[in-house]
């Protein structure tokens, strides 16, 4: 995972050489946020319940991947709700920290986002893996 570098070197029967370096970056196949999210910015919570976040990832040949560092964090974007869409909220304990779990039966890394002491407003939900990428949602709170 992460960022990797590659030198190659080519010569000909002449004896002529060329050397090229190549960076490249090797990340997770994110498989998107999961239901009760939707990724469009959409999904309505009430505010100081739970709100699960969830995700896959998969290697290149599509295996799950059980074995990733994920940790959350959320900026307020606005004190206005964009969503429009009500989701239902979780009735499970909300996660301490702020590293995702992975669910083994639903192949799955997750989150109990605690919102209490959040006010009403959009959030925007980043999670940052240990690929060094980062992936965003953006969650209304009413």
């Amino acid at each position: 995972m992460g960022s990797h570098t590659i030198t190659i070197t080519a010569r000909d029967i002449a004896g002529n050489e060329t050397v090229e370096t190549v960076n490249y970056q090797v990340v997770y196949d994110f498989g998107g946020i999961l239901q009760p999210i939707n990724q469009n910015g959409s999904s309505v919570f009430k505010a100081g319940s739970t709100v699960p976040v969830k995700f896959q990832l998969k290697d290149n040949n599509g295996a799950f991947i059980t074995d990733a560092v994920a940790k959350i964090g959320h900026s307020k974007q606005s004190n206005n709700v964009w969503g429009n869409v009500e989701e239902a909220v979780s009735t499970s304990a909300a996660t301490t920290g702020n590293l995702f779990r992975y669910d083994a039966k639903d192949n799955q890394y997750i989150f109990n986002l605690n919102t209490k002491g959040l006010s009403s407003g959009t959030y925007k939900l980043t999670i940052s893996l240990n690929d060094g990428t980062t992936q965003e949602v953006v969650i209304s709170l009413r």
